[in-house]
């Protein structure tokens, strides 16, 4: 009897140990799978970053695919044009020919029209009429006199991109290439999963990284929390070109401040007390252009340097490291998230630090 004990105990420790192992082995096989949380205010660049790391580590975007942001993509140049034409209105600026009111007439109806009978099986939306009103609106010089003044109204920063290619993007047979889709501009609405198989440096370790986007603007931060447990890294991207801009959910709040102000929080959560955090700040070719016209003390107006590239972007960079509390490393680049070789670079860096520290957690580097 005693032997029958014996036997049964031993099958039972067997199997015991076996789930204890299988255990082992599944904790250690995520522990291998990185979790990045992208966060940011909204229009900062972070779905540009995951469509990127789309391109440099994965296969990209297939024919297919690349038709249904099509829509999108005309949506952005209509979308362009009537917020400048709205901001002509409001700057007071008339048009260099009158003839162009007409023009701007059928347009903005065509634009109502659109918003009100668009349908989700519509793949494109521009008519050869309103491409070729829009083509010569955008030709106007005093359109671009106020495409300059764009500080003073809302428009999204690929607007000047999409209506200068306009004759392109609206032909029968168009497929967006790359430089299409990563400046396409579609408002990140709920929380959205990649995964991107990512080698070392060394090339000698692969890791999966599954990297979670959630909207930046205030109404979609609520979500945000449901993505904080078990995240390797947050990469919290900041506009630098937003110094001089407003919300567009509220129009008395400067952008900037807005990012600082989320970054301060995020940074100092309990949740990320061990969580490596990088800062992206994106956008650096905007802000190249802008700083030579637009002062620096617009949004801080304590700052004393010059209004120039490397003294403007090195203070914003300090005023966001300032705002972490613990004595933990923020990892810092200066970015253009629409360009893909420089960020390809950057990425590399940023995904080799995140391997390197995970595996020093795990005890295998």
């Amino acid at each position: 009897m005693g032997c029958l004990i014996s036997f049964f105990y031993s099958d039972a420790e067997k199997e015991s140990k076996r789930i204890d192992k299988q255990l082992r082995k599944d904790h250690f096989e995520q522990r291998l799978v990185l979790k990045l949380l992208l966060l940011g205010a909204g229009e900062c660049g972070k779905s540009t970053v995951i469509k990127q790391m789309r391109i440099i580590y994965a296969k990209g975007f297939m024919d297919d695919e690349k038709k249904t942001f099509i829509k999108d993509i005309q949506k952005n140049a209509l979308g362009g044009i009537v917020s400048i034409l709205n901001g002509m209105k409001s700057l007071e600026i008339e048009f260099e020919n009158e003839e162009m009111k007409a023009k701007a007439f059928e347009v903005e109806n065509f634009a109502q029209t659109i918003g009100k009978t668009e349908t989700s099986d519509t793949q494109t939306i521009l008519v050869p009429d309103i491409v070729r009103n829009i083509a010569e609106l955008w030709s106007d010089k005093n359109v671009q006199e106020c495409l300059v003044r764009a500080n003073e109204y809302q428009l999204m920063d690929s607007a000047p991109y999409f209506l200068s290619n306009i004759e392109r993007i609206s032909k029968h047979n168009y497929i967006p290439n790359d430089d299409d889709i990563i400046n396409c501009r579609i408002q990140t609405t709920k929380i959205v999963e990649q995964e991107f198989l990512i080698r070392s440096k060394d090339s000698r370790t692969a890791s999966t990284f599954k990297v979670i986007d959630v909207g930046g603007q205030r109404n979609f931060r609520k979500k945000w929390i449901h993505c904080f447990e078990e995240v390797t890294a947050v990469l919290f991207v900041a506009a630098l070109s937003d110094y001089d801009l407003k919300l567009a959910e509220d129009s008395t709040t400067n952008r900037m401040k807005e990012s600082l102000k989320l970054f301060d929080s995020i940074c100092n959560l309990k949740w990320f007390e061990k969580t490596n955090m990088i800062l992206f700040l994106n956008k650096k070719d905007s802000f190249m252009k802008k700083i030579q016209n637009h002062s620096l003390r617009v949004c801080f107006p304590e700052y004393t340097g010059q209004d120039n590239f490397k003294e403007a972007c090195d203070y914003i960079k300090t005023q966001f490291e300032m705002k972490q509390v613990a004595k933990k490393k923020i990892y810092t680049h200066i970015t253009c998230a629409t360009d893909t070789e420089s960020l390809r670079f950057v990425l590399n860096v940023v995904t080799d630090i995140i391997i390197q520290k995970n595996l020093e957690e795990i005890g295998l580097a």
